[in-house]
């Protein structure tokens, strides 16, 4: 396009841009409004209406667009609103890395995971950390791979292993790719279904078409994958279906029910364990029931800090053995 001026690297610098600049984009974005903004800076609205007349100067063009009940951030705010939060989010994370630092503590660090790596690759490497270095502070974040993608893009998480969902744009990620998730269907234990089956046979599909199930929602990859085994068998899918993205939720229904759940194996061996829920026998028609591969996922151009980085190669020894590389801190 051209006519349109560029704005230099070193853009910022020369505007003067402010954290509070930052900050009033990244709360604008947020709360649509200029007076609910002020409110969760703790300035005043006229302070506020300055504030944004100044870095929209700096941009060069609006990044906010008026309506009579507020702001809704075009494309250019939404980049800005974006990269602010992030920035903001690392010096967040820069004021708890200095401080665990002169405290000795040794540091912090932000996770993210679905729910099978979550219950187990992630809970072997952060024993491993806990136990190489018990000060560290750790979170760890579970839920869908759009979510945390999301997180991740944003700075709010150092990794995550998730699925870099349709449409993402991950030009800026790094992704190792670790392999497919194993799923289990599970019943609770006294469940007809086990009276029926005959030991080392496998379950025909057909015997669970008309049983209930606890299932991801549409469109979700677990819940994908089970419709493709009926489709591909001919059969209809499950018609009694209640959506759940809560394995709390979706385990205590099947057990309190005659419900059929989906899991992965990491977390039905768990329940295994407890002896709360059993593992059907593989299905006649699809002995092994996988979803879409997951990987470990960062951002590449934002450096690990020290905790990070002995979390990531945790997560490298447990998860690509034989494929572990020194982590680019």
């Amino acid at each position: 396009m051209t006519g349109v001026r560029r704005l230099a690297p070193d853009w910022h610098l020369r505007a003067r841009l402010k954290l509070r600049h930052l900050q009033l984009v990244a709360a604008l974005e947020e709360h649509g409004t200029l007076n609910r903004a002020a409110d969760a800076l703790h300035i005043t609205q006229p302070g506020a209406s300055r504030l944004l007349a100044e870095v929209e100067v700096m941009a060069g063009a609006a990044l906010f667009e008026r309506h009579p009940r507020g702001m809704t951030a075009n494309s250019l705010g939404e980049a800005l609103a974006r990269r602010a939060r992030a920035a903001l989010m690392e010096l967040e994370q820069a004021g708890a890395e200095l401080d665990a630092m002169r405290e000795g503590t040794g540091g912090a660090v932000a996770v993210g995971a679905v729910s099978g790596p979550a219950a187990g690759p992630m809970v072997a490497a952060v024993a491993a950390l806990r136990a190489r270095a018990p000060a560290v502070r750790i979170s760890v974040d579970v839920d869908t791979s759009a979510r945390l993608m999301a997180r991740l893009a944003e700075g709010r998480l150092d990794m995550a292993l998730a699925r870099i969902p349709d449409g993402f744009d991950a030009a800026g990620l790094e992704y190792r790719a670790v392999g497919p998730e194993e799923i289990c269907l599970m019943v609770r234990g006294g469940h007809a279904l086990l009276a029926r089956m005959e030991p080392g046979r496998p379950v025909p599909l057909a015997a669970l078409a008309a049983q209930p199930w606890v299932l991801q929602g549409p469109g979700a990859p677990l819940r994908q994958r089970i419709e493709d085994i009926f489709h591909t068998a001919g059969l209809p899918p499950p018609r009694q279906v209640i959506d759940a993205t809560s394995i709390m939720f979706s385990v205590a229904m099947a057990r309190h029910s005659d419900a059929v759940v989906a899991l992965s194996r990491p977390v039905a061996d768990l329940l295994v364990e407890t002896g709360a829920m059993r593992i059907l026998p593989p299905l006649a028609e699809a002995p092994v029931i996988a979803v879409e591969p997951f990987g470990l996922v960062r951002r590449a151009d934002r450096p690990l800090g020290p905790a990070a980085a002995a979390l990531y190669d945790e997560l490298l020894r447990v998860l690509l053995p034989a494929r572990r590389e020194p982590v680019g801190r």
